[in-house]
Parts: structure tokens; sequence; C-alpha cells
């Protein structure tokens, strides 16, 4: 595989941008396809190039205002602002972040203004009337519905000198949005493919693996665990990047509703799950509460490269989260765990054992559990938490250890309290 440093140098050579970009993706800098559809396996580098690409035209054509979307706005800092924050940091690009209206904006090598605005479409409002939008990003198309992408789609209508053009980079789960597959993809083996007029919409096929990836360390590391996989349905999804639909799903039935009250006296307990990460394992918190044995799941924060005490911080200055409550973690990083307590966090950890894991699953297929509105990354767990199946198709009867962060935490924080529910009905 090749990876080009494409660089876009002007009138002095300190005003240039380099942009690492792989072979792959290279030819789609200039891509002006109304709809770039990024498809394909898990660390591929889909959701990066999206951006360089939106770099690289702020800095070539400038005046732009690029809208980044997402199904659950609170989802976008530990996401694509931190993308764009490191992006600019790395082309020495100097940029204001507000944190408020969740823009950034700056300048580039001519003093032309531009700005990335980040929403969520929970709030389809203030994306139905943002003015002056001149493209889009929707990360994670497959969590959002037809309608959402419809109202984002319907903000790109100004007639502007350049090209409009709407990206979609996804993971090919066809459980989760099928409509997307009947819009954008006229064949079932996804390829990439040029030209395609699905439905009226002039659109662009890029699809891409772990090995277009042009970071080496994550496309080493993401191999080996992709490669690892041994359910042949998320081989397809996630190794292969092609369309697949997961079956044996652990908690077919968990809901997503409303939380019943912000009273803490309502419940009879409330605490904290979570789940260790770094480079591509997310770490993950969950908060859950607890009447009688009905459970509620809210997710809190899920989050690439976070160090302990970056989860140590962000629990002590997020208004959100009692740092001072009791946090159940992997009981398998002992020293992670004793690192949060010297940070101030009362983290404790999970009970492990040889079966814990199918006995902390056996004991929730027995609880009423319910999603709370709000956990996007949550929701996306529960739909691929499955039993894995062998090279057959047989089952093994064990869960697919992939993807499974926010499931973890859950699990390690309700199994691990579970004498206190023991007691209640005794």
């Amino acid at each position: 595989m090749t990876f080009l440093l494409v660089l876009c140098g002007f009138i002095m050579s300190e005003d240039k941008l380099d942009i690492l970009v792989s072979n792959s993706f290279y030819p789609l800098l200039d891509n002006q396809y109304r709809y770039l559809l990024l498809v394909g396996g898990k660390g591929s580098g889909k959701s990066e190039f999206a951006a360089r690409k939106m770099l690289y035209r702020c800095w070539v054509e400038g005046n732009h205002s690029f809208m980044v979307v997402r199904k659950v706005r609170n989802t976008l800092y530990g996401t694509a602002i931190k993308t764009w924050m490191a992006l600019l940091r790395e082309q020495k690009i100097h940029y204001q972040y507000n944190e408020m209206k969740r823009r950034i904006s700056f300048l580039n090598y001519n003093g032309q203004y531009n700005e990335i605005i980040f929403e969520g479409l929970d709030d389809p409002g203030k994306i139905e009337s943002a003015k002056g939008i001149t493209g889009f990003h929707i990360e994670e198309a497959t969590d959002i519905s037809e309608h959402d992408f419809t109202i984002s789609d319907l903000c790109l209508r100004e007639e502007l000198a350049i090209y409009t053009q709407t990206m979609l980079s996804f993971n090919p789960e066809l459980v989760q949005a099928e409509w997307l597959k009947d819009l954008f993809f006229p064949h079932e083996q996804i390829k990439t493919e040029e030209g395609n007029t699905v439905n009226g919409r002039p659109s662009y096929i890029h699809h891409s693996t772990v090995s277009d990836n042009p970071i080496k360390k994550i496309r080493d590391t993401y191999r080996v665990t992709l490669e690892g996989l041994r359910d042949p349905t998320l081989r397809k999804i996630c190794l292969e990047g092609q369309w697949a639909a997961p079956k044996g799903l652990i908690f077919p039935d968990w809901d997503v509703v409303e939380l019943p009250s912000t009273r803490r006296s309502y419940y009879d307990d409330v605490w904290y799950g979570g789940d260790f990460g770094f480079s591509i394992d997310q770490a993950a918190l969950l908060r859950i509460y607890r009447k009688s044995n009905h459970y509620w799941l809210k997710e809190l924060f899920y989050e690439l490269d976070m160090t302990n005490r970056d989860i140590a911080n962000r629990m002590k200055r997020d208004l959100k989260i009692s740092y001072d409550e009791e946090s159940i973690w992997d009981s398998a990083e002992p020293k992670s765990i004793v690192e949060l307590r010297d940070y101030g966090v009362n983290a404790s950890p999970s009970e492990k054992g040889p079966d814990s894991v199918k006995a902390g699953i056996k004991f929730m297929k027995e609880c009423h559990i319910h999603i709370v509105k709000g956990s996007p990354n949550l929701e996306k767990e529960r739909k691929t938490y499955k039993i894995e199946e062998d090279r057959n198709g047989k089952p093994t009867g064990k869960p697919v250890e992939f993807n499974n962060h926010l499931m973890s935490a859950a699990r390690y924080g309700i199994y691990t309290k579970r004498k206190h529910v023991t007691q209640v009905f005794v």
C-alpha cells in the first residue's frame, strides 16, 4: 500500500498544508460527487479522511462553513471535535473553539475565514435553521434514520460557486440502517464504484479496509484485533467492510426510554460502571440506576486515547458525574483502579472469576434493563453484542470480545452489585 503526503503550497514555503492520505483515498480529495459514501471496515481511516478533505478544501478554496453531524450532539467532543483539534495542531494552524456553539474557526493561507460546526440530530432544529452551509460530513451514518438524513440534506440548498458535497462515513452494519443500503447501494457486494445515480442521487462509493489507514501504528494494531475475530458475521462487517446483519444477539429486548425520574431518591441505588481503553479501544463510563430489579443505563463518555488521569479529570469536572459515588471497573487492571483512587475517584474492582462473564450475562438476562435515550454508543454495542459463532456458523456459547466496552461496563457494575439486589427479595 502506498501512502501519499499531499503538499499544498501557496505564496511562501511556510504557507503549506501537509496532508497524509493513503493511495486509496487520495483521488477523493478532488471528488465532486454530490454524495461521497465512505464505507468499509473498522480502522480504515474513513472519518479521519473526511476531516482531512474538509481541511484541504478550506485551505485551497476558503470561505467554507462545513457541518459535522452525529446522531447525538454530546458524543461529538470525544470523536469529531478531538479529531479536528488534533489535525489543526498537527498542521500548526491557529484556531478558536467556541465550546457553547460547538464550532471551530480558523483562517486559511490567505486570510479567508473557515468554520467547522458540530451538531447532533437529536436537536434537528439547529440543523434546519443553519445558513450558508457548504458541505456535510455525517459520521456513523448507520446510527441515523432516513428522516435524519433528509433533514441534513435539505440544508445544502444554496447555489455556490464551488461544489457542495455530503460525505457519509460508516461501517456496513445492515441491521442498523437498511435504508442506507437501499438508498445508495445498487449491489450486494460493496466495492469502490464511481458514477452511481441511485434514486436520483449522484454518488460515489469508496470501499476501504484497515489496510487503507495511512497511520502505521493504528493500521498494524487494528489488523491484529480484526484478524483475530472468529465470528464470521463480524469479520465480514469489521474486517472486510461488507454488509452483514449480526444474529444471535445476547440482549435483543432492551428498550430505549426516557429516564423515569431525575430524583436520586426515586431509585434504590445509583452507581457507575466503567471500562478502560486507549488507542483502539474506547474508555467507557455509564451511570446505572436501579429500582428493584429494573435498571436504567445512561452513557456518559466513550472516548479513545484517555489515560487514567484523563478519565479521573473527566469524571471530576463533568457536573453530570459524581466521582465520589462508587464506580466499578475491570478488575483485570488493578493498577489502573489504584491510579483512579489516587486521583480521587471512588473506584472499585469488578467481581471476576472463571465463569463471571457467563454468570454476569445470565444474571442480567433475569433483570429488566433499559437504555436511557441519548446513549448512542450503548445502543450500537447492544445491536452487535452477540454470541460468537465458529467459522462454520455454530454458536460457541461465549460473547464476542469486540466493540463491547459499554456492555462490559454495564456487566461489571450490575453483576458485581447483584448481592444488594438479592437482599431486596429475601
